[in-house]
């Protein structure tokens, strides 16, 4: 809630006359900027939806900013007549509240309708793409932007018809800042990059956030959610989507919509016309050219959906995806990185690889980079506490090692800083060339790991004595009750969550850890111990042997699981 608040009294719930005309019934929503409420006007004998704004109209300076922009917010979406638009009918004052009058949609969410029914088809997204495609161009050639596009705020007309709405966060370009002091505005894992770095955004800023919806609501979740809001944060700024194979002919589309350079993304005519060929039945979809063609060169070689050697394009979850190279820095000019024959990456080729040259990374995106000054004062609002200063830096702050680990987890557990592991490797490739030694290389593989399994091997990541291997969490949800137990991520349940479980606790592979905890071990290691990975996990290999991962659930007790994780497997080994 926004300080200054006042309480709710006793007759201010359903029943209530607003402004003489608009009489309450039951709520339809709420979000962080307002309750939407289900009303009658009195007036013209109509239902209509009635948004009670969290922000009192008296008070101090503060209060009258968010006033103002709240003011804006309306009058920015009734000049907005159009189809795929939510209607705006008045604007009134009443007991010190801002209400925004606007139509009522007979239909749920595009979140609500994903979540009941499951993922949408890619046809049937496109066909929703277009029209909210239309909508933003709308909006943005009335000048405004929307800066918070994402499933949740799309409803759904009886007739399957999307209708963006929730322009709380809506600014005009000639209109005050949206962030005041103590907040950022929006929700963060459909925020471009360049939003969350407290730059300057624009209309490709709406469609990156259209891209992340449109993957959500065809694969089935978020291509950025985590577990804790500073990895979720640092996922979007620094991460490449990892997007699923039932994605189909959308992939394409939406891995150019997530480029993390606003130049290096299409146009919105060039997005147009490739989701009405989906929309039309087409699968074979080219690659979308960057809008500004200097921003973006792809990799030489490498297909839709695969990854490079420098990690550039989405990975399908339904296969383990490997990447061989000499090192895991950003690909600079003159670097040669070897990938699996074939150069796309997938992993699907037997014997033999192929050499590449790397291409520059875009110059206005480098993969590892700290955080710029004006963002650590401006995005203070954050409030990410001890944490954030390791986040800033270009790390998460919570690699999480899991809840619980004493007595079975006795292996060390390294937390990594990537800008200084990349350092050392690059510090190392110098000395190995001085020396004449050869150079570590290293493995990575992407691969699903479903809750409903046990123990599963992740077979292109052989680990011989030595090496180091990390575990690290990219993506997905699971639960170990589909019917009592919400999804948790791989940490694992909280504390109280997991004392609800304890009749079965004979169900735990590793007793001291949650339930729903990402396990790793080394299978063929002799006295290989169990690791809960959590956000990372670096060990060194004892022994030969395979990684393994499974959920903590036992295998008696997989019959009511749901879900899956998305995994990568980083196996580092010096010659």
């Amino acid at each position: 809630m926004l300080s200054g608040i006042p309480e709710r009294r006793a007759d201010q719930g359903p029943g209530r006359l607003i402004a003489g005309r608009y009489l309450l019934h039951d709520i339809l929503g709420r979000g962080g900027m307002g309750t939407v409420w289900r009303a009658h006007d009195q007036l013209l004998d109509r239902q209509v939806a009635a948004k009670e704004l969290h922000i009192a109209t008296d008070g101090d300076e503060d209060h009258r900013v968010r006033m103002r922009r709240a003011v804006r917010e309306a009058r920015a979406v009734a000049r907005v007549p159009h189809p795929h638009v939510i209607g705006v009918h008045d604007l009134v004052e009443h007991e010190d509240r801002l209400w925004i009058v606007m139509e009522l949609v007979q239909g749920p969410s595009l979140a609500d309708r994903v979540a009941r029914s499951g993922p949408l088809t890619p046809q049937h997204t496109a066909v929703l793409g277009l029209q909210l495609l239309d909508a933003l161009k709308a909006v943005h050639d009335a000048g405004t932007l929307h800066r918070d596009v994402k499933p949740a705020n799309v409803l759904l007309r009886p007739d399957g018809g999307a209708v963006l709405t929730d322009f709380g966060i809506a600014a005009l370009d000639d209109g005050e800042f949206l962030t005041t002091t103590g907040q950022l505005v929006g929700s963060i894992e459909y925020m471009a990059p360049e939003r969350a770095l407290a730059q300057e955004s624009g209309p490709a800023s709406d469609l990156w956030s259209l891209g992340a919806t449109l993957a959500t609501v065809c694969g089935g979740r978020s291509p950025f959610r985590r577990t804790a809001y500073p990895a979720t944060l640092h996922a979007v700024v620094y991460d490449e989507a990892v997007l699923p194979e039932r994605l189909g002919p959308l992939r394409p589309v939406v891995g150019a919509l997530l480029r993390k350079g606003p130049g290096e993304r299409p146009t919105a005519a060039d997005v147009k016309v490739a989701l009405q060929r989906i929309a039309a039945g087409e699968t074979d979809i080219d690659p979308l050219p960057a809008a500004d063609p200097r921003a973006y060169r792809p990799a030489p070689g490498t297909a839709p959906g695969t990854v490079s050697a420098a990690g550039s394009t989405g990975v399908p979850v339904n296969d383990a995806v490997t990447v061989t190279g000499l090192h895991r820095q950003p690909a600079r000019a003159g670097d040669t990185l070897v990938v699996p024959a074939g150069g796309t990456g997938t992993g699907g080729g037997t014997g033999g690889t192929a050499v590449h040259p790397a291409r520059p990374a875009p110059a206005s995106r480098p993969r590892r980079r700290k955080w710029p000054v004006p963002v650590i004062a401006g995005v203070a609002v954050l409030a990410l506490g001890a944490g954030g200063g390791l986040f800033l830096a270009g790390a998460p702050p919570f690699q999480d090692r899991g809840r619980g680990q004493e007595g079975a987890y006795d292996r060390e557990q390294e937390r990594e800083n990537p800008q200084d592991r990349g350092q050392e490797k690059a510090n190392g490739q110098e000395q190995g060339r001085d020396r004449g030694t050869e150079l570590p290389v290293v493995t990575s593989v992407v691969q699903a790991v479903g809750s409903g399994v046990g123990w599963q091997r992740v077979e292109k990541a052989a680990v011989r004595k030595g090496d180091g291997v990390t575990v690290r969490f990219q993506e997905g949800g699971w639960s170990v009750d589909r019917e009592q137990m919400p999804l948790t991520g791989p940490a694992g349940y909280a504390a109280d969550e997991d004392r609800l479980l304890e009749f079965a606790e004979h169900c735990k592979v590793a007793p001291k850890a949650p339930f729903g905890t990402l396990l790793t071990r080394l299978a063929g290691e002799r006295a290989s111990s169990v690791l809960a990975v959590g956000e990372a996990v670096t060990f060194r290999a004892g022994g030969d042997g395979v990684v393994e991962l499974r959920i903590n659930d036992d295998d008696g007790c997989l019959h009511d699981n749901e879900g899956e994780l998305t995994v990568s497997v980083e196996v580092t080994h010096t010659p």
